[in-house]
């Protein structure tokens, strides 16, 4: 099962936090791309997506988190995960995601490196 929700974070509001539950895979990735893209075009540069509650990925999903960080690098904008662990942890470190991403290990540790 895969569920996520919006919410607007920081000081400001200007940090858009998605948690993410559940599985994240082929079945879900796209729609969570396209919900994501939404609030880009929107112009919200900031995103922390809060995987603390996401216990799979696939590589599809990892494709589409890619994907989402490409899209806010394109409008000059960042995207930060926190809570990772178990089994996706390992798979992020295996593939080398902290290449793209910052990894923090709480949603409020990310707010304080987003400004706020």
């Amino acid at each position: 099962m895969f569920d996520f929700r919006y919410e607007k974070l920081g000081k400001d509001q200007d940090i858009l936090g998605v948690v993410v539950s559940g599985s994240l895979d082929e079945s879900n990735a796209n729609y969570l791309l396209d919900c994501v893209q939404d609030h880009v075009l929107d112009g919200r540069k900031k995103l922390i997506l809060d995987c603390s509650q996401l216990e799979y990925i696939s590589s599809m999903g990892l494709g589409v988190l890619a994907r989402v960080h490409s899209r806010v690098k394109k409008i000059g904008g960042d995207v930060k995960l926190a809570g990772i662990h178990g089994p996706v942890a390992g798979i992020m470190e295996i593939v080398k995601f902290s290449r793209l991403f910052h990894f923090y290990p709480t949603v409020e540790d990310a707010i304080a490196a987003h400004g706020g």
